[in-house]
């Protein structure tokens, strides 16, 4: 298994705990029999089908709790987001992840991120330039040129991503994220060399001459 898919696997075994929490949470709170056995059998249907891969069944199921209950918005939404991502739905996924940046600490990022996972680089770019831009605390200024030049890079616009990274660089105020930077920034360009190089034409083997 890649990288990337048991990165993947533990980001799903994270949010449905999650959800399992606040499940938890809303039973101390809401102790009302039959609410609470009807939002259970969802609950518990929603994770089966989410980690069974039944993704438009697990949309329709979380939806349906959100009917009953909005105190699980906070939690399911976000969830709500990936699933529409997975099923290629941007219109349903954009809508929901509106509704989760709400309430998010860094809206324009979450929802740069979300323009990412849809493939939609240049929407997710002028998100994360204009907050980048807006941002008056160092530190989180630096973390969203990180992200901004991840988003470049996608867009094979290495020229963008060096800048942004250099920048990033420049600006950060501790020794943790000038080291972080300057790791990023060795490692694009590790990346583009590579690139290059892959990119060069290869050049044929001299044949040798015939001998009369």
């Amino acid at each position: 298994m890649s990288r990337s898919a048991i990165w993947l696997t533990l980001k799903r075994l994270i949010a449905c705990l999650s959800l399992l929490w606040a499940y938890g949470s809303y039973c101390a709170e809401k102790p009302s029999a039959t609410a609470t056995e009807t939002v259970a059998i969802l609950m518990r249907r929603g994770v089966s089908e989410e980690n069974a891969g039944r993704t438009a069944e697990a949309v329709k199921t979380y939806t349906k709790l959100l009917t009953l209950d909005t105190t699980f918005e906070a939690t399911v939404a976000p969830r709500l987001v990936a699933l529409y991502v997975t099923l290629k739905d941007p219109a349903a996924a954009l809508s929901w992840a509106a509704r989760v940046a709400r309430k998010h600490p860094a809206p324009q990022a979450y929802l740069a991120g979300v323009y990412a996972r849809l493939g939609q680089w240049k929407e997710s770019e002028l998100l994360l330039r204009r907050a980048a831009h807006d941002e008056q605390v160092t530190d989180r200024r630096v973390t969203l040129l990180w992200q901004l030049a991840e988003v470049q890079e996608n867009q094979s616009d290495g020229a963008a991503a060096l800048k942004t990274l250099t920048d990033a660089s420049r600006t950060s105020q501790t020794e943790a994220l000038r080291n972080t930077s300057a790791l990023r920034l060795d490692a694009l360009r590790h990346r583009l060399a590579e690139t290059r190089e892959r990119q060069q034409p290869t050049r044929p083997e001299p044949q040798a001459e015939d001998t009369p």
